[in-house]
């Protein structure tokens, strides 16, 4: 992590979530810039990034569920991680009646996507049942320690519903109370008012939309970030700003994927095959 971080301080000029309201709504000029997010709250970001965007003074924003930072219950895809993906397919399909060929994890993990929260939470807690599989640890941060990345000043903290639902899959309620209630919660927790946001998956179209887009302004958040793998730009709107991922991969490879930029997408499927995205779109065109 450190020597990426080296890597994105020698090519980028490192920008704040303030930064970037400043750029889509005062006009602020940016170049060849780049601002880090990090989903989920998970407990790495206090024990391993925190010391180092310290050490480098690089500001950062981070994304939380209210309800995962006060009670330390995991997100269902923290549960599942490194489950044996063949036979929870096979659970699946039971539970269902269908039957698939197990291709690889994005397929498993675009079926489960495709499913309401209520369906996720009984799925995964079915096959823990069925197979004798304890609760996992926590894996989220203490309001503690998120207060102590507050108080450092080069964190800024926004939400990301509070039980991270496909939200495409809910109804409109749903939908209101997950992003409304995160919002509200967190600022409490925070003592102000929560003007960022992280889409859960954050696919535009598969997994959120303009309804989305609506309650979050309708709440006051000013950004809202999705998962759509581009460079961000003015012509954005601001309630859908992209990122790219480099959640994997050593300092070279971060590089060489930021090099590739739009031309990454289309070189990881000829090399690695159908994307989780592609199967959850196949699915929506031939509804199963």
């Amino acid at each position: 992590m450190d020597s990426i971080l080296k890597v994105l301080m020698r090519y980028y000029n490192m920008v704040s979530a303030k930064d970037l309201e400043s750029f889509y709504f005062k006009g602020l000029e940016l170049k060849n810039t780049c601002h880090i997010t990090v989903d989920d709250g998970d407990i790495t970001v206090y024990t391993h990034l925190f010391p180092l965007i310290k050490k480098y003074n690089i500001p950062i924003s981070i994304y939380v569920s209210p309800m995962a930072v006060m009670t330390g219950k995991n997100f269902w895809f923290q549960e599942i991680e490194g489950y044996d993906l063949q036979l929870f397919l096979q659970y699946y399909d039971k539970q269902y009646n269908q039957k698939h060929a197990f291709k690889n994890k994005y397929q498993v993990y675009a079926l489960i996507k495709s499913l309401t929260l209520k369906e996720i939470h009984q799925l995964v807690d079915g096959y823990k049942e069925a197979y004798g599989i304890p609760h996992k640890p926590r894996r989220c941060m203490t309001l503690e320690q998120l207060l102590e990345l507050k108080a450092s000043g080069l964190v800024d903290i926004g939400a990301h519903t509070m039980h991270h639902p496909i939200l495409k899959n809910e109804s409109i309620e749903k939908v209101r109370d997950e992003i409304q209630t995160s919002v509200e919660k967190l600022g409490e927790l925070l003592g102000e008012q929560t003007k960022y946001f992280a889409y859960p998956n954050g696919v535009p179209v598969i997994d959120f939309g303009q309804r989305e887009m609506n309650i979050l302004n309708e709440c006051g958040v000013k950004l809202a970030f999705s998962t759509q793998t581009k460079n961000f730009s003015i012509d954005d709107h601001p309630l859908s700003v992209p990122r790219r991922g480099i959640t994997k991969g050593g300092p070279m490879f971060v590089l060489a994927k930021l090099a590739l930029g739009d031309k990454w997408e289309g070189l990881k499927r000829l090399l690695k095959g159908k994307q989780e995205p592609d199967f959850r779109l196949g699915r929506r065109e031939t509804g199963n």
